[in-house]
């Protein structure tokens, strides 16, 4: 993987007049006029407007959302030194929701337990796993979302993690059955560093402890040794809520990288449309954002972009879905 929706209804009562039979006739009385009542009328529900702090829980999965009002951004990063991520532009989108965390191992279950649905490295038989103590990543028999270091590992106290070895065509048949969709890479990248072009979800500086990054616990000489975010591979999903983004959402840097709807094309920034973006019409592999726990500071910045071919399934691998209001 490269750089990667009462009525009221009004009661008329008719009155009308008893006359009485026989010699005598009683004596007259003045009625009102019949006044004509108005025809009833439908009163609209109110309904709250979502706005900057809302929150919905998804009915199929359980999953928090968070609301991104529309409006304007900017999108990438000129002193990288990565020219796929220039030149740094305007962009107008409108409004959405985003997943609050990332897709956890206990929804993807229920995902699979009701759909039948057979994973990409379910059909290979493989997947790129990661050697603890070597740090190398590297194709493993028997990897898959249920069995993340090979066959002899399971995600029965992992229910809370984000689900991993999972492809962009297993992502997007996810969102698709839990009635949302795959985030464009610019949605993806506003929900994560809102409108003032920060570096990371929090701010310009980077700060280990809000992230679940390369630091000391990676081991095999290659972490950041600076700082310790708990955990060597995965983290429980949203368990550093000291890195939200301006809207809330958790985890849009490290932990695992995500799978956007996207085609790539290194050069599309330079001539992207200025209203909501949706990347090239075609291509050979699809962007991932938002680095991971194998990644540096580097890779876990909101502007770097990351892509694979969308079979591709990885250790590193998940996604979270959006919502169009």
């Amino acid at each position: 993987m490269k750089q990667v929706a009462l009525a009221l209804s009004v009661l008329v009562i008719a009155l009308g007049a008893c006359s009485v039979t026989g010699t005598v006739t009683p004596p007259a009385h003045d009625l009102p006029a019949k006044t004509e009542l108005p025809l009833a009328t439908e009163v609209p529900v109110k309904t709250e407007t979502p706005s900057l702090g809302s929150t919905r829980i998804a009915e199929t999965d359980g999953m928090t959302l968070v609301f991104v009002p529309g409006g304007d951004f900017t999108m990438g990063s000129d002193g990288s030194g990565y020219a796929n991520e220039g030149p740094v532009h305007s962009v107008i989108l409108e409004s959405y929701w985003i997943d609050q965390t990332e897709a956890t191992n206990a929804m993807f279950e229920v995902f699979l337990a009701q759909t039948g649905y057979q994973t990409d490295a379910e059909k290979k038989g493989s997947s790129r796993g990661y050697d603890r103590d070597t740090g190398k990543s590297e194709i493993t028999q028997g990897a898959a979302w249920d069995h993340p270091l090979g066959p002899d590992s399971s995600v029965s106290d992992l229910a809370d993690h984000p689900v991993v070895h999972v492809s962009w065509n297993d992502a997007r048949s996810y969102c698709e059955w839990a009635g949302r969709r795959l985030l464009t890479e610019a949605e993806w990248e506003k929900a994560a560093r809102g409108t003032d072009g920060r570096t990371f979800p929090w701010g310009n500086d980077f700060d280990g402890t809000r992230l679940n990054s390369a630091d000391v616990n990676l081991g095999a000489g290659r972490g950041n040794t600076g700082f310790d975010d708990g955990f060597q591979l995965t983290s429980p999903v949203g368990s550093y809520p000291q890195g939200a983004s301006p809207y809330g959402a958790l985890d849009m840097v490290g932990n695992v990288w995500e799978w956007v709807n996207d085609w790539v094309d290194e050069a599309y920034y330079q001539s992207s449309p200025l209203n909501n973006p949706d990347g090239p019409a075609s291509g050979e592999y699809r962007v991932v954002r938002g680095g991971s726990w194998h990644d540096p500071e580097e890779g876990n910045r909101a502007a770097y972009r990351g892509w694979a071919p969308p079979e591709d399934t990885d250790i590193t691998l998940g996604f979270r879905c959006g919502l169009t209001p």
